[in-house]
């Protein structure tokens, strides 16, 4: 069809004089719909354990298995070490370097963009991940220091030893969190650099340090939990206001 047919065939049907029947039908039906969409019931939102029960379908497998073979490599490495206790620090990064995947996982695919305009918002999704990762971390804490504990023979030293594992812990989850709200492409693989670096840190201390692991020296290691504590909890903080409020959690990749 040429283009001056067309044009003619749209001015034909532009002069044509509207029928006030047909119009007054047309503007009730939209009128219909109006009130039908008006009336219609919202959705309610997903709660928050049910949200959670999700996620662990999805993600949960990938962490518990990545926490699993962590801590099957941690213990077979500290059943070769005398002095086990004060080499605790050394392994608590692999555990937090163990669910670098799921937390990462948006911004290694690129899908920042999507979670952000979802109905549950970034910040339940990493809400959802910590809950999970803390939890399994918590697990396999509490089986190391078990073994610890089968190894040695008493339970003496276990406050001492938890000190040992919570305070890199919470160290290493703090800078994560950190990292992972400022939202950079680059942070992962910086993320992972750091944790091997404090592993490298860690056994150092242990090496030309030994007095740090004495008893007369715990205070530092309660203030130490304290203050790294307080930064975790902060970040948590953040992360349920951002939730309640139907936010991403940091930028967008």
């Amino acid at each position: 069809m040429k283009d001056r047919e067309l044009e003619g065939i749209l001015q034909q049907s532009l002069q044509r004089e509207v029928r006030p029947k047909r119009l007054e039908e047309c503007i009730k039906l939209c009128t219909d719909i109006m009130r039908e969409q008006g009336h219609a019931t919202e959705e309610p939102r997903t709660g928050f354990f049910a949200y959670l029960s999700d996620v662990f379908r999805f993600e949960g497998m990938s962490i518990l298995g990545l926490q699993a073979v962590t801590l099957f490599v941690v213990c077979l490495m500290i059943t070769t070490i005398a002095d086990i206790a004060k080499y605790l620090p050394i392994y608590m990064p692999l555990f937090v370097l163990a669910v670098i995947p799921a937390f990462f996982k948006s911004q290694f695919y690129r899908m920042s963009e999507i979670e952000a305009v979802t109905r549950a918002s970034g910040a339940q999704i990493i809400l959802a991940k910590l809950v999970l990762s803390g939890a399994a971390n918590l697990v396999c804490i509490t089986a190391l220091l078990g073994l610890e504990v089968y190894l040695q023979g008493s339970c003496d030293a276990l406050g001492q030893m938890v000190l040992y594992c919570l305070v890199p812990y919470l160290v290493c989850m703090a800078v994560m969190l950190r990292l992972l709200r400022l939202r950079r492409s680059e942070n992962m693989p910086i993320y992972a650099t750091s944790v091997f670096s404090s592993c490298i840190c860690w056994g150092m201390s242990a090496k030309l340090l030994p007095w740090l692991y004495e008893t007369s020296a715990i205070g530092l290691w309660i203030v130490a939990f304290l203050i790294f504590a307080v930064f975790f909890v902060k970040e948590v903080y953040y992360i349920v206001a951002m939730r309640k409020e139907g936010k991403m959690y940091g930028i967008i990749a």
